[in-house]
């Protein structure tokens, strides 16, 4: 396998090409992204081992959702089993990957710690709960703002880990390498890539918005349902961009013409 690097334009036909994949069985889609949501809602919400547990099963978790874009892709209806395909495909090395996953994280609420003597990694592990009040201090919002930075970098470069392990067999280790080398020589497409899903988010939420103060009020609630309607709405749109992303920076194929172009990185062939 190698690794290519893509042009800076392929980020954003990621991002156009997902809405293809969703028009194959869209309600299907939603549904199982849906049970994704509710599943990490769930494995978050266990007390006390609630933080360790999701960053433990997170790279098995996130197969499921990558894999129903991947059959979509090929216009063929996703099943359900998929989801749980994380939890069948190299289960041992996923959990050795969410160890990394976990110790990244730690990473993070380490440096937001340094920010405000820790109260923002307490709350984030469960054994403290913010009030409004102190989202409002200054020292909260910078650690707040470092553990956003750190942890958009340490994702970002592990992210395609899990793939690497469940499709390709390799190893945590040698999947967080590959994972963070792809990334990293294709920054200029995940620069775009990233710019694009931020204006689709905030295009959507806008109009969810809108629609939530025509027809509902303007009540916290329906704030809260519009957010939760454009993140359960977006979900597989994501994910079916993430899945695009990795087939074409890991694709043994050369992708499109101006990637050819592109030499892969020496570094990251075998």
């Amino acid at each position: 396998m190698h690794a290519n690097r893509l042009p800076a334009i392929r980020g954003l036909r990621w991002v156009v090409e997902a809405f293809s994949i969703l028009r194959v069985a869209p309600v299907r889609q939603l549904l199982f992204n849906l049970a994704f949501l509710f599943a990490s809602t769930i494995v978050v919400a266990l007390p006390l081992i609630g933080f360790a547990a999701i960053w433990l099963l997170f790279p098995a978790l996130m197969v499921g959702p990558h894999a129903i874009a991947r059959r979509a892709s090929g216009g063929t209806t996703p099943t359900p089993d998929l989801l749980l395909s994380g939890l069948r495909q190299q289960l041992p090395a996923q959990l050795r990957m969410g160890g990394v996953f976990l110790g990244a994280m730690v990473v993070v609420l380490a440096g937001t710690a340094l920010a405000d003597d820790g109260r923002f990694a307490q709350a984030v592990i469960g054994h403290t709960r913010l009030q409004l009040e102190d989202l409002q201090s200054p020292d909260l919002q910078r650690a707040m703002l470092i553990g956003a930075g750190l942890q958009t970098g340490l994702l970002g470069a592990l992210w395609y880990a899990p793939l690497l392990v469940a499709w390709h067999g390799l190893s945590a280790t040698k999947a967080a390498f590959f994972s963070a080398a792809g990334a990293f020589i294709n920054w200029r497409a995940f620069l775009v890539y990233g710019v694009a899903i931020m204006l689709l988010f905030g295009l959507v939420l806008m109009l969810a918005l809108g629609g939530a103060m025509l027809f509902g009020g303007s009540g916290p609630a329906q704030a809260n349902a519009a957010l939760f309607s454009v993140i359960w709405t977006l979900l597989p749109v994501w994910f079916a961009s993430s899945y695009l992303s990795y087939r074409d920076i890991f694709s043994e194929d050369k992708v499109n013409e101006a990637a050819a172009e592109l030499p892969a990185s020496p570094t990251i062939s075998p």
